[in-house]
């Protein structure tokens, strides 16, 4: 048996996605329960079929706008249909936000609002949001979205679910957490090529997911001792380094 304070075991291969296209997924066990990395950057909790994901942004374009920068419409439509499909294509039954679903006031326009409606009516079952710094900025949404709102955390089984990580140079969380808000990448690099993928990190007691939004920006992680990082590349997940070896870049 795994101690919990081990982290996941050995991930199997990716699956390669499901026929239609959806996102590729790997396999691991964490603190004794079986989860799924889907290369889009959600995770799914097997117990329960949960999906959780992190730091959609909707709307930034919206304020980006505002501030006088050219930024097209689109972003936010796009990573709302990408997660519906999720949900629709591994028959999800409840669906946990974990903070950041819109990135600042200005970004509750209509056009938002109509997007989060349209996927709000495709997805079964309930959808949760724990409000995140940008949701607190943003205020509440204009009008009911059908989405419960939690104010800071919630649990699922043992798992604590929040939107930033515990605080680095304060004790471990007594339970395991699972977050987002760092909007984690890894830095690769080989001759001639260097990438910045999105990447889930699993640390011994707190696992980060990546942001699931389309235009969000990216923080680049270090590689610790007893930390795992897994990239998040669409059609595949892909675990890129374990121990203590530098990033490149």
């Amino acid at each position: 048996m795994r101690g919990q304070g081990e982290g996941p075991g050995g991930g199997a291969a990716g699956d390669g996605g499901l026929e239609d296209g959806s996102p590729g997924a790997l396999p691991l066990t964490w603190w004794e329960e079986d989860f799924l990395l889907l290369g889009d950057g959600a995770l799914l909790r097997c117990t329960g079929n949960t999906l959780l994901v992190a730091d959609l942004h909707l709307g930034k374009e919206a304020v980006f706008r505002s501030r006088g920068l050219p930024i097209p419409e689109g972003a936010g439509t796009e990573t709302l249909d990408r997660l519906a499909r999720t949900c629709l294509d591994r028959h999800v039954r409840e669906v946990v936000i974990l903070g950041d679903l819109v990135h600042g006031p200005e970004a509750w326009t209509p056009e938002t609002i109509d997007a989060l409606l349209r996927w709000r009516a495709r997805i079964p079952g309930e959808v949760w949001w724990i409000l995140g710094n940008h949701d607190r900025t943003a205020g509440p949404p204009p009008c009911p979205l059908g989405i419960r709102e939690v104010e800071d955390e919630a649990y699922r089984g043992r798992f604590l679910l929040r939107h930033e990580p515990p605080a680095g140079d304060g004790p471990e969380s007594p339970q395991p957490v699972i977050c987002g808000h760092l909007h984690p990448v890894i830095r690769l690099r080989a001759p001639g090529i260097r990438a910045r993928p999105a990447c889930f990190v699993v640390d011994p007691q707190v696992m980060i997911l990546p942001a699931y939004g389309i235009f969000t920006g990216g923080y680049a992680v270090e590689r610790r001792s007893r930390r795992r990082l897994f990239a998040a590349a669409g059609s595949t997940v892909v675990e890129v380094g374990r121990g203590s070896a530098r990033s490149g870049g």
